[in-house]
């Protein structure tokens, strides 16, 4: 994955918290095998988290990611997880070894999470009901963490 390197880096940050995206940077890309849908689940936030196999913090964070989507499950959030720049094999041996139930996006090619402005992975989006931006995450997040519990509750009332 030497290539991918340069494109993309894979870093070992533990966010603690999701950022607020500003009123300006909101509205989503147009790219036609993610936003045809999350278009599909209008009225369900969605939490997007952007990842690759070969990514030793992406590793670590998707047990925590499983548990989210048990705890909400997908009749209140709908959680979309993108392989970037990854070989689908590699990707469902993960995912199959760590008993991971997480529906994934291939983005081999790297198209979807550069329309994203996804620099970094793992990198997270959550978008509200109405689908516009509103957190951003760089590096591994803790998703069992109340910080982040909280973070995320106003987006499921």
């Amino acid at each position: 994955m030497a290539s991918t390197a340069s494109a993309l880096s894979a870093v070992a940050l533990h966010a603690s918290e999701l950022t607020a995206v500003g009123p300006g940077s909101q509205s989503t890309p147009n790219d036609n095998r993610l936003s045809s849908l999350i278009a599909a689940h209008r009225g369900r936030p969605v939490l997007i988290n952007f990842w690759a196999s070969w990514c030793e913090p992406c590793r670590e964070e998707m047990p925590s990611l499983q548990r989210l989507a048990d705890r909400y499950g997908s009749h209140r959030l709908l959680l979309i997880t993108v392989a970037v720049a990854d070989n689908r094999r590699q990707v469902e041996q993960f995912l199959a070894d760590n008993a991971l139930r997480l529906p994934v996006i291939d983005d081999r090619d790297q198209t979807i999470s550069r329309a994203w402005q996804v620099r970094i992975l793992p990198g997270t989006v959550l978008l509200d009901r109405r689908h516009r931006i509103r957190l951003r995450g760089q590096g591994a997040i803790d998703w069992d963490s109340e910080t982040v519990t909280r973070r995320l509750q106003p987006f499921f009332n």
